[in-house]
């Protein structure tokens, strides 16, 4: 790297080992991910660490909430634009990591830290929705059936995350083995899968980022459709959550059958 700072060009190339994982996350890669370089390079210029963006991003997450739970004014505008730098941010703290070489396990730790946003990101809609009649289309439907449209919504988004880590940790190594590609280079999720599947995962893929949610979020307040688009993930997540299960539960009991990975008495 030449001289104390990186160019914007060695902040992208430091990028690069995640473009294959982004590349199909249409917010992510034209929108989100440019901002983010112009804001790392200005980041390493000012003596931000990677750490510290990550609890800058936190509480600047925890403001854009507060602003979607308390009844304050402009809330929902007030609330994007702030979830919006956190996201920024939280590019922008794993850009720094990786473009100073300065990754380690605490960094990880509070990226990870960090997803209580996520997690909380709907049921904040929910009580906005509630809160504010004018952003609903379904006058018929009590205000305060959002609320738990909300709740169910952020808790299937976390379940669905949950599963796929459980899957990671409990079953994934010994499903692998059964399809013979134990020790072989991982395949992107992609990969084999004919066109209508692929473009299914990647609308799917798109749908679950937040940074789709977030632009939803915009044009549903725009429309005056906060309950549309809680209903729409409602179903969205819990379809996911079903179709996980269902999934997972088939190649444990694949797994389990072929007597991998258990005990013998």
């Amino acid at each position: 790297m030449r001289g104390p700072f990186p160019t914007l060009a060695e902040i992208r190339s430091a990028h690069a080992g995640r473009a294959d994982y982004e590349r199909f996350l249409l917010a992510n890669t034209y929108l989100f991910r440019p901002l983010s370089y112009h804001m790392t390079w200005i980041a390493i210029r000012i003596g931000l660490s990677s750490e510290t963006v990550s609890w800058l991003s936190g509480a600047t997450a925890a403001a854009g909430l507060a602003c979607l739970f308390l009844p304050l004014a402009a809330r929902p505008w007030c609330g994007i634009a702030l979830l919006t730098l956190f996201n920024l941010l939280d590019c922008v703290d794993g850009d720094i990591s990786r473009v100073m070489r300065t990754r380690n396990p605490y960094g990880r730790f509070l990226d990870s830290v960090m997803g209580f946003a996520d997690m909380l990101f709907w049921s904040a809609v929910g009580v906005l929705a509630w809160r504010t009649p004018s952003l609903r289309l379904l006058e018929y439907v009590s205000g305060a059936a959002w609320l738990w449209v909300g709740g169910a919504a952020a808790f299937l988004s976390v379940y669905a995350a949950y599963l796929e880590s459980l899957f990671d940790v409990s079953l994934r190594q010994h499903w692998e083995k059964l399809r013979g590609l134990d020790g072989a280079p991982q395949r992107g999720p992609l990969e084999g899968r004919d066109k209508p599947l692929r473009l299914a995962l990647i609308l799917i893929a798109n749908l679950r980022v937040r940074e789709t949610h977030y632009i939803l979020f915009l044009a549903a307040c725009f429309g005056g459709a906060l309950d549309l688009l809680l209903s729409f993930f409602l179903v969205l997540n819990g379809s996911l959550v079903l179709a996980l299960l269902f999934v997972y539960c088939g190649r444990g009991a694949a797994v389990r059958a072929a007597g991998i990975g258990t005990e013998k008495p």
